[in-house]
């Protein structure tokens, strides 16, 4: 495999050993590398990219490797599924199944942005670069939409966390919290039956975390994060949803025995509620409501206020519920469910919830005009509430599940 690790060691004066000695490696390593003997795994390929301030692609030729036709794998391919490796390298057993090269190449950039200012650990905000800075992917292209530019960020991490000692690590750790990003990532990546980390699932971790310095200069930058949550959903959405066509019924999916009884847990422990404080009506997917345009959509569980629904229609409600909630099947991507919660809250259903079985999640999804919606992901240990709705009804989501 072709490298230029003897040009860039002969230009900073460095012997194999004063190399080797630095990267905490073998002279014999050093000699193997660059004689094309030995492939480096991504965390030292990672170590020799920062030691001399370049992209690992300055270093180790992968086109050459790629245009061999060698069965043995590209050098790009190798450090792509040793990906994991350089995260548990600095987190400490933290793996994942498999990173793509976008989202190796956010680390190195966020690494080389810390080491610009002379830190010595990556935060959300030198994340927040790498994403801006990646010319392709998803991410890139919803936070180009969304007009945030590379240099205004930069300009704006540097005015929150200055500029920090001369002195700096080869291997830069990650914050807590960039590792709570990381996990979200995974998480919304398993949600999304993905079986990779790419850009995407980076910026949705990001935005879930919500308290760190990259989500507060988005919202310096002027950038709504839960419009850009869902952009990001909508840009890798497996399947668009669509409203039936004219005069025709939209029944939600058939679900799993366990989903079922979810289902049928929620609307007993609401309508017991409802009906004995007459707030209204709460109905199953055997029923549904009538858009202006003649079609039925009917969605696990409807919930309509008196105060609304002020006539009982013999057949279908002409207007919307207060209250829908979907139950995601064993059967069903999480985008193509998602997609159907972005269509309820487009005809104007105030208040959407998503339960997840899989993951043991809540999601609320409130209306807000102009599609900037308010979302909030409820787990174990949380209650479910709504108090302009129901009062003082509360549900504690562990009791949703079935064991």
């Amino acid at each position: 495999m072709e490298n230029r690790l003897k040009i860039f060691r002969t230009e900073r004066n460095f012997s194999q050993a004063a190399l080797a000695e630095r990267l905490g490696v073998s002279r014999q390593t050093i000699n193997a590398i660059e004689k094309g003997k030995y492939d480096p795994s991504l965390a030292l390929a990672m170590k020799i990219a920062q030691l001399f301030d370049c992209a690992i692609e300055t270093i180790f030729l992968f086109e050459n490797n790629l245009q061999s036709g060698s069965t043995g794998g590209s050098m790009l391919d190798k450090l792509t599924a040793k990906a994991s490796q350089v995260i548990a390298l600095v987190q400490g057993n933290f793996t994942y199944d498999k990173w793509t090269l976008q989202a190796v190449r956010i680390i190195q950039f966020a690494q080389q942005e810390a080491r610009r200012l002379g830190h010595n650990f990556v935060g959300t905000e030198q994340i927040l670069l790498g994403l801006i800075a990646q010319d392709n992917g998803i991410a890139a292209k919803v936070l180009k939409s969304a007009r945030v530019t590379l240099n205004e960020a930069r300009v704006e991490v540097e005015k929150i966390i200055g500029k920090g000692s001369s002195f700096l690590q080869i291997q830069i750790p990650f914050t807590p919290r960039v590792k709570r990003v990381f996990e979200l990532s995974l998480e919304q990546a398993h949600q999304l039956g993905h079986n990779y980390i790419d850009t995407e699932h980076l910026l949705m971790g990001l935005l879930l975390e919500g308290g760190g310095v990259g989500v507060q200069i988005l919202k310096i930058l002027g950038v709504d994060t839960n419009n850009l949550f869902h952009k990001v959903l909508e840009e890798i959405s497996l399947g668009e949803v669509k409203l039936p066509s004219r005069g025709t019924t939209s029944n939600s999916n058939p679900i799993d025995f366990t989903s079922g009884v979810i289902s049928a847990r929620f609307c007993s422990l609401l309508s017991s509620w409802v009906e004995s404080h007459q707030l209204g009506y709460v109905v199953n997917s055997n029923t549904g409501f009538q858009l202006f345009n003649g079609n039925i959509i009917a969605p696990h569980i409807s919930f309509y206020s008196k105060e609304k629904l002020k006539q009982v229609p013999r057949i279908y409600p002409e207007l919307s519920p207060d209250l829908v909630v979907e139950i995601k099947s064993a059967f069903e991507q999480l985008s193509t469910v998602q997609n159907k919660i972005f269509q309820f809250l487009e005809i104007g259903i105030g208040s959407v919830v998503l339960i997840n079985p899989d993951e043991r999640t809540v999601t609320v999804y409130i209306y807000e005009q102009d599609k900037k919606h308010i979302v909030n992901v409820l787990r174990d240990g949380d209650k479910l509430s709504f108090p302009e709705l129901f009062g003082n009804w509360e549900l504690e989501v562990s009791k949703l599940w079935v064991t």
